[in-house]
């Protein structure tokens, strides 16, 4: 199981892998973005997306750069919002935050 720390690293150290992007592209839900969703922000057919994900077909190696890009990105702001959510993650002034006891 891939965490959402080692996809964004993945998406980061892409290395124009074609293997590699189709992976990434079919594996987008670890940072909560659909293949429709890629589709739609990218302007192609879901079916498109669909054959980049199962290696059938491979947009230009410019369309790859950017649709890699962009899931790195989400899988950041993924990250950084549960970071921000987590209570232990965020301290004032190196002052533990007391929580309630359940």
């Amino acid at each position: 199981m891939v965490t959402l720390a080692q996809y964004r690293q993945i998406c980061t150290e892409w290395s124009g892998d074609s293997a590699e992007f189709s992976w990434l592209v079919g594996n987008g839900g670890i940072a909560g973005v659909s293949q429709r969703a890629i589709a739609d922000e990218f302007e192609f057919a879901p079916s498109t997306v669909s054959r980049w994900a199962a290696g059938g077909a491979l947009p230009h190696k410019r369309i790859q750069k950017l649709v890699v890009g962009g899931l790195e990105k989400k899988a950041r702001r993924l990250e950084n919002a549960a970071a921000s959510a987590d209570p232990l993650a965020s301290k004032t002034d190196g002052d533990e935050q007391c929580l309630p006891q359940v």
